[in-house]
């Protein structure tokens, strides 16, 4: 785009920052941020942006420099639930427990009824071997009468949204997939797949 001339966006550089941070290109990710900023100074920093830039940080275990441009939002655009929510998720895949529990109490004024916060936080203590505190994070759950939602996916066909939740036969469909999944497990079996004795467990809703 810029050697043919072509202004970029605001959607522009969250499309690049956002391909960045997926591919683990950390310094060529910090460099479109600084390039938004000298070079495209005219286009407004959305909150999209310092997202982008703090999943960069935070997967590639930069945390405090994650935190770091968090705190620096603050007096321009204070952080949403998913640039802290994202942050959260790092603190996780890097054992970080103290900015878990740091960026715990902002999500908790936040979201105080959001269920995968606290079922994070509570996963982030059993990685680490914290069993007191995935304790009292499920407690609290509970006494705030908090229940954790079960896991779903969907797909769309023709028009119509499907969800499928484990182990549900609602959908009006549900023996048919079960033929499927069977048949599947037959499939696995007869190729020797090391893995065909698993149970398949359809994601029915």
């Amino acid at each position: 785009m810029q050697k043919m001339g072509v202004q970029p966006d605001g959607v522009t550089f969250t499309g690049a920052l956002t391909a960045c941070s997926h591919a683990g290109l950390v310094d060529e990710g910090l460099n479109y941020y600084k390039l938004m900023q000298r070079k495209y100074s005219k286009i407004p920093m959305r909150i999209e942006h310092y997202g982008c830039v703090v999943d960069l940080l935070g997967r590639a275990g930069r945390l405090e420099e994650a935190m770091d441009l968090v705190e620096r939002m603050m007096p321009v655009m204070g952080p949403n639930e998913v640039v802290l929510g994202s942050l959260l998720a790092a603190c996780r895949m890097h054992k970080n427990v103290g900015l878990a529990e740091k960026l715990m109490g902002w999500l908790v004024e936040l979201e105080p009824d959001t269920d995968s916060n606290f079922v994070l936080l509570s996963n982030i203590y059993a990685d680490v071997g914290r069993w007191d505190g995935a304790v009292r994070v499920r407690n609290m759950m509970k006494s705030l009468g908090i229940k954790k939602s079960p896991g779903f996916s969907g797909v769309e066909i023709d028009g119509n949204c499907h969800e499928f939740v484990s182990g549900d036969r609602r959908h009006m469909r549900s023996e048919d997939i079960y033929d499927v999944l069977e048949l599947l497990r037959f499939e696995m079996k007869m190729r020797r797949y090391d893995g065909y004795d698993c149970e398949l467990q359809p994601f029915i809703g």
